[in-house]
């Protein structure tokens, strides 16, 4: 009974374990291609590389070597870049060890220094390695192991790290105001004496071309930078620079040219600004620009250039020594190695000479003294004027000074004490005192003064004394002979004076006299000519008021005789009326005609006269009665008969 029930337990076990296996078999069926899959798929995320070791493969060309190409065993060169990637083999599971790495990340400001593990060996004094080099066939080779030349700027790179290995440095950042000098760490020994190479070059050394401010990324390894501060030259500066590097210069030259081999003080100069100079090629010193003032001009003293012809005081552009042209005022960048420029002032100048103690010149007792033609010692103050002319001022600085206290020193004073002692022996003591001598012997000092410095170009513009020193026992009678003389003079001119006074008050009352008498006589004339013009008024009154009495007495009459007419026509109608049409019109016509025209022209004429009368009241009041009287007759008398004319009664004369 135990048998069989261990048999069945048995038997049941047995089943359960084969339904376990078809069910784990069935698992594994359907678990294969997961897991090939799983196997033969390789994803490399963004940003990131896949660095790849080969387990299996031939052996690389160097047994050195552990960076190897496709189908060698070791860390293949190649890297895997972000993606999926698909080996049917199931490589990764038995051939390749996949490590995913990320991109190598510079920042901003910082540059990477690649340093290879693996390559060929560097030379005996080399100090970077060469880099690998892409032939344009496709065609690879491996470069040197050790640091490399080419730097990694800001960015991400996919730097297969087992083989590349990347440090990073800060880049080199130069403010404003300053310059990099490079020196090359690097390349082949320069030619002896060479103190600086060129950029383009591959020797080692001081690098010539500078870098201005800025951010640069350079390999640490391959260069050594130096900053240093840039020349900055401010307005009234001259930069002078010294070539440090080049051949030595031909014996006696001063100056080179900026674009020659020679070292040694350069010609041109550096005006205001900044400048960035490399200190190992040149040295720069600043001096202050020259200034020509207003009121001045320059001459100029050429340091260099061909020798100007022995007799010649002046030489010309291009000569050495002092230069016949001129500079006027202004602000001038010149190499004073080059030219030296001396300011002579042109504007008029004072020297004096006095015995007051504290002014003048000297400051203190220079007056000139002299002995006169008597033996009397006399002292005079004297101020002379002058001044150098633009022109004059190179011939002036070449033989008498460089400024205006040379002239001074040199002519001035000598020439104007010793022409003073020569014309001042020429007088008597007592001409100094009194009189014009003083003005002859100052003008005389100013023509001898004058021709004297003609001479050396300086022109003299016055010479003034303004004191003369007499000794006392000369001055004391001179001056009580012309006290007296001054004294009698006054006298004499009160006294012309009290006459001219006497004269004046006559003339006066003469005018006076005169005056009132012609305002009497004004007066006089007035009161005739307004009675004159009274009495003509008056009369010119009388006359309007008779001539209007006149024309309303005719006036009345010859309206009277109008009236009269024209009833005598009006009856002669009445008569007319009865008689045949034919004899009342030649009667009509026929009252036209002689005496009755006559009298239809006195009707008319008379209604005229009866109107001009009435315009008569407005006779203007300077018209003279003559004039009234004529006109009124020709009025009443214009239109009437001849024998009616005889009758007109005659005008009253004035």
């Amino acid at each position: 009974m135990d048998r069989q029930l261990e048999l069945r337990k048995e038997s049941i076990i047995a089943n359960l374990l084969k339904l376990k296996l078809r069910t784990i078999l069935g698992l594994l069926l359907l678990a294969l291609p997961l897991i090939y899959i799983g196997i033969s798929l390789v994803s490399i995320d963004e940003g990131h590389v896949g660095i790849v070791f080969a387990k299996f493969g031939s052996k690389p060309a160097s047994e050195e070597r552990f960076i190897v190409e496709a189908g060698e065993k070791g860390y293949q060169r190649e890297v895997l870049m972000p993606g999926m990637r698909f080996y049917w083999l199931l490589e990764p599971l038995w051939k390749y060890t996949i490590t995913e790495q990320p991109f190598v990340k510079i920042p901003p400001g910082m540059i990477g220094v690649v340093n290879a593990k693996d390559g060929y060996p560097m030379r005996p004094g080399q100090i970077l390695a060469d880099s690998d080099v892409y032939g344009e066939d496709g065609s690879f080779t491996m470069g040197q192991k050790g640091p490399r030349l080419e730097i990694l700027k800001p960015g991400e790179y996919p730097i297969n790290t087992a083989y590349l290995e990347v440090k990073q440095f800060p880049a080199v950042q130069i403010p404003e105001g300053s310059l990099g000098v490079m020196t090359r760490l690097y390349g082949e020994d320069p030619p002896q004496g060479t103190i600086l190479v060129s950029k383009e070059s591959e020797f080692r050394g001081i690098i010539r071309e500078v870098l201005q401010p800025g951010t640069y990324y350079i390999n640490p390894k391959a260069y050594k930078a130096e900053i240093v501060k840039a020349v900055k030259i401010d307005k009234g500066q001259v930069g002078i620079i010294t070539k440090k590097v080049g051949k030595i210069p031909p014996e006696g030259t001063i100056l080179v040219d900026a674009t020659d081999e020679y070292q040694g003080i350069q010609k041109q100069v550096l005006q205001p600004g900044m400048y960035y100079i490399n200190p190992y090629e040149k040295s720069l010193r600043i001096e202050p620009a020259v200034t020509v003032p207003d009121g001045h001009v320059g001459v100029q003293i050429a340091k260099t250039g061909v020798a100007k012809p022995v007799d010649q005081l002046l030489a010309k552009a291009g000569e050495r020594g002092i230069q016949e042209d001129t500079m006027p005022p202004g602000l001038y960048y010149l190499n004073p190695y080059a030219v030296e420029v001396v300011n002579i002032d042109i504007r008029q100048q004072r020297y004096e000479m006095t015995y007051l103690e504290g002014q003048g010149d000297t400051q203190q007792n220079d007056a000139i003294v002299f002995y006169s033609d008597d033996g009397f010692e006399i002292a005079i103050d004297v101020t002379v004027l002058f001044q150098v002319l633009p022109h004059d001022a190179p011939y002036v600085v070449a033989t008498i000074g460089r400024s205006i206290n040379d002239i001074k020193e040199k002519i001035i004073r000598p020439q104007a004490r010793s022409y003073a002692r020569i014309l001042g022996s020429r007088y008597k003591g007592e001409d100094f005192v009194h009189g014009a001598t003083r003005e002859t012997f100052q003008n005389d000092l100013h023509k001898e003064l004058q021709t004297k410095t003609m001479e050396s170009q300086v022109q003299m513009n016055q010479a003034l004394v303004r004191h003369f020193e007499v000794p006392n026992q000369l001055r004391q009678p001179i001056t009580d002979k012309v006290i007296a003389l001054k004294m009698q003079e006054k006298f004499e001119q009160e006294q012309k004076t009290e006459q001219a006074n006497a004269d004046l008050a006559r003339e006066k009352e003469k005018v006076n006299f005169e005056s009132a008498k012609v305002v009497a006589e004004t007066k006089k004339i007035k009161a005739i000519i307004q009675a004159q013009e009274e009495r003509e008024v008056e009369e010119i009154n009388v006359a309007k008021k008779e001539f209007i009495a006149q024309g309303e007495a005719k006036k009345v009459q010859i309206g009277a005789d109008a009236n009269l007419y024209q009833q005598e026509k009006e009856a002669e109608g009445i008569l007319a009326v009865g008689k045949a049409k034919a004899e009342a019109k030649k009667l009509e016509l026929t009252a036209y005609e002689g005496d009755g025209g006559l009298r239809f022209a006195e009707v008319e004429k008379a209604k005229a006269l009866g109107s001009g009368i009435e315009k008569i009241y407005y006779i203007p009041s300077d018209m003279s009665i003559n004039a009234i009287a004529k006109d009124f007759e020709n009025a009443i008398t214009v239109g009437l008969p001849e024998h009616k004319k005889a009758a007109a009664p005659a005008q009253p004369q004035p």
